[in-house]
């Protein structure tokens, strides 16, 4: 799991534009091929220029356009399920629950309670394993849920779960195979949709992260981190491809 996660990071285009900047500073600053030092450096910032602005925004908007939010439950008839999948945490008892849910995983919260309210009896599906210490990431959306007014009675956790793979396995012991709203980062979407999908699982596509699409001329650390984002879902979905879980 660990080996994976890694070489999903390198592969980003942050992580390989400083390996080709730091390769091609030490060739220029310590050996005489001044150009492959310059040849590197250059392509440094080509892949930084390419990835912070939207020059790389059909690899987004490719992810994008295929789900649209729901209004409410009743665009999802006979579902009681709203199954809210796992981003990262801090376990930090110190802060507020909402402080220690990253803002991703907030953002998917927000939109499953948003959904939750509009239909009396539905019940939160909350998922996510320990990453480390004793706290789960389903129990940290459980506390913030609580916080934010949904009574424990009416969600169910799936504290076991290392990746969105195993969410799919898990998440069926819980639904069966009664649909259900899945509720996940407009980008991560498709990949899980897909991953549930082969499960024989019934899941409605629910969005949260859904903004107009956004054209940046200049480079921005914003537009870096979603296509970040972007690649690191068509990475998961090669990676689900060769081990046939999609």
């Amino acid at each position: 799991m660990f080996l994976k996660k890694l070489v999903s990071y390198m592969l980003l285009p942050l992580p390989v534009a400083v390996a080709l900047l730091v390769g091609g500073l030490a060739l220029l600053w310590f050996t005489t091929k001044q150009r492959t030092g310059k040849v590197l450096v250059t392509t440094a910032l080509g892949v930084l220029l390419l990835a912070s602005t939207s020059i790389c925004a059909g690899w987004i908007r490719g992810l994008r356009a295929e789900f649209k939010p729901l209004q409410s439950l009743t665009d999802a008839p006979g579902t009681k399920w709203i199954v809210v999948l796992g981003s990262g945490y801090s376990d930090v008892p110190q802060v507020p629950p909402t402080f220690r849910v990253d803002a991703t995983g907030l953002e998917r919260l927000v939109e499953a309670i948003r959904l939750y309210r509009t239909r009396p009896g539905a019940k939160l599906v909350l998922s996510g394993g320990t990453a480390w210490g004793n706290v789960s990431q389903a129990q940290v959306l459980a506390q913030a849920a609580e916080v934010l007014g949904v009574p424990r009675s009416d969600m169910v956790l799936e504290a076991a779960s290392d990746d969105t793979q195993d969410e799919a396995v898990l998440v069926h012991a819980i639904v069966r195979d009664e649909p259900f709203v899945l509720v996940t980062s407009v980008l991560h979407m498709r990949r899980s949709m897909r991953l549930f999908q082969k499960q024989g699982m019934k899941p409605v596509p629910a969005p949260a992260g859904y903004w107009p699409n956004r054209y940046a001329v200049l480079p921005s650390s914003g537009q870096l981190a979603t296509t970040d984002a972007a690649e690191h879902e068509y990475i998961g979905m090669l990676w689900s491809l060769l081990r046939g879980t999609i």
